[in-house]
């Protein structure tokens, strides 16, 4: 079969689209012929070896942690040949390919009307969006989001999960276009951050101290201005370190909003994945549901799974609005 293969770790000249063995499913495990194979972050820093000590798959290995398709081979479990099914998957999944291996517990079966392509933008982006929404900050209808990076992946879900939460929304962006685009979305106000009046704006739209929940990807000295603009009782959420880790004092600053009583939390998918799988099943259930009610409407673009490396390379640029798809040449 065809798949992307990683043989050493570096940039994406490293991402090799080749004849590998096909898979052959052990116990628990069935054969999926992927349809879709989304492209993540995740996917770039394992490309560049930059996972922590003992989250690294051993090279040569097959990159993807989720993806779409149907099962060709079910090996024994309740699952069907044929069946529409959607993962979210452990680091080495190897979604990148024409076929891989998904344990049978950790599927969801789609309906057989279910756009695959569709379908695979949920698992990582939109799990993300609804268990920060629904578990961590456990949002209430009225309240008021701030979210950063609203045009990509985890932005476009969180956008659409908070609106049917009936939550208004304040989005952050660094491009016009995307700005624009966020409010196409349905942020209610958008805002460039290279403005360096931006929290002025943010200000002046909903009022001095009246962001609820925060949604940051990006961290670094970002948590100053959402504790500035926090409520009180807000909850910031911190989901990734895009801008590292900062320079100032987190505890000082935690201290200076003190008469907010601020909570922070961090929110890790695998964290959830491994430790509470109940709360992923019931997300992706819901979230499921939703997409055939159409009540979410996944914003995607594909590529050729050939063409992985120009993906990567798009999707590092900062160049992807909502999901990168790779589709193998047969389901082009």
């Amino acid at each position: 079969m065809k798949a992307i293969q990683i043989t050493k770790n570096g940039g994406a000249e490293v991402l090799e689209y080749k004849d590998v063995q096909m898979p052959v499913p052990s116990h628990g495990q069935v054969l999926v012929k992927i349809h879709a194979a989304p492209v993540n972050f995740i996917d770039t820093i394992l490309r560049e070896g930059n996972m922590p000590s003992g989250m690294m798959p051993e090279l040569p290995f097959v990159p993807g942690v989720e993806g779409t398709g149907v099962i060709e081979d079910a090996n024994c479990t309740h699952l069907n040949k044929g069946d529409k099914v959607a993962f979210l998957g452990v680091i080495g999944s190897s979604a990148y390919a024409e076929y891989a291996l998904v344990d049978a517990d950790k599927l969801v079966v789609l309906s057989k009307d279910a756009n695959l392509q569709e379908a695979a933008v949920l698992p990582v982006n939109y799990f993300t969006a609804y268990h920060m929404l629904k578990n961590v900050a456990r949002v209430e209808k009225g309240k008021t989001a701030l979210v950063y990076a609203a045009s990509g992946g985890v932005g476009t879900a969180l956008i659409q999960i908070a609106k049917l939460l009936e939550l208004r929304i304040v989005a952050l962006e660094r491009r016009d276009e995307k700005v624009k685009n966020a409010l196409q979305m349905g942020a209610d106000h958008a805002f460039n951050t290279t403005d360096e009046n931006w929290k002025e704006q943010v200000i002046e739209a909903v009022g001095e101290n009246a962001i609820n929940y925060v949604f940051n990807p990006v961290a670094g000295d970002s948590i100053k201005n959402d504790l500035e603009l926090l409520a009180p009782l807000g909850h910031v959420v911190v989901f990734g370190f895009l801008g590292g880790m900062g320079e100032f004092n987190l505890m000082q600053e935690m201290m200076n909003n003190f008469s907010k009583a601020p909570t922070l939390s961090f929110s890790e998918l695998y964290a959830t994945f491994f430790n509470n799988y109940t709360l992923v099943d019931k997300g992706l259930k819901e979230l499921y549901q939703w997409l055939d009610e159409g009540q979410i409407k996944p914003v995607f673009e594909t590529m050729p799974l050939s063409e992985a490396r120009a993906a990567h390379e798009k999707l590092q640029k900062g160049l992807v609005k909502g999901k990168l798809l790779l589709i193998a040449e047969e389901n082009k």
